[in-house]
């Protein structure tokens, strides 16, 4: 099977409007992928015109909160968005653990109530679960993740 990658990216929080705030390594680090997915308080859909300026399918999953309201802009969508990847169920979302969300891979923003900023790779029973930190407003780091999709999942966390 050829490899399929899924770069995800949360909380920006950037304040331009063509997102040109968001450090140029997190670009670069999601350039290649085949669908890129913001996972919550992207606060400027700029961000989601830089992250496909690439060729990548884009999706951000909207934080009703702090984010602009669904069909402001045709990439931003309530969550959670399910996507088929290599085979395999994929479930992006804003906050885990979210009821009634039942997928072989869980991609989150932050942990439900909100805060985080940091990555996290785990096994949940037998889902896996990745939230790719923040590229800007990290915890320890400024990261992205990427999830490669072959014969196995690989998520693979990058330090910006």
């Amino acid at each position: 099977m050829q490899p399929i990658t899924v770069g995800l990216i949360a909380d920006t929080h950037c304040k331009l409007p063509d997102g040109s705030d968001l450090p140029d390594a997190a670009v670069d680090a999601l350039r290649g992928c085949d669908l890129v997915v913001h996972l919550g308080d992207l606060t400027s859909v700029g961000v989601l015109d830089r992250l496909a300026a690439d060729g990548a399918d884009v999706i951000g999953i909207r934080n009703p909160l702090a984010d602009e309201p669904v069909g402001s802009h045709p990439k931003l969508v309530d969550g959670p968005v399910y996507r088929d990847v290599g085979g395999r169920r994929v479930a992006f979302v804003r906050e885990f653990p979210t009821e009634g969300v039942v997928a072989d891979v869980v991609a989150y923003g932050v942990p439900v109530g909100g805060g985080g900023h940091d990555y996290r790779v785990a096994l949940v029973g037998a889902t896996l679960v990745v939230t790719p930190g923040s590229p800007n407003l990290a915890v320890r780091h400024g990261t992205v993740a990427l999830l490669t999709f072959a014969d196995d999942v690989c998520a693979e966390i990058v330090h910006l």
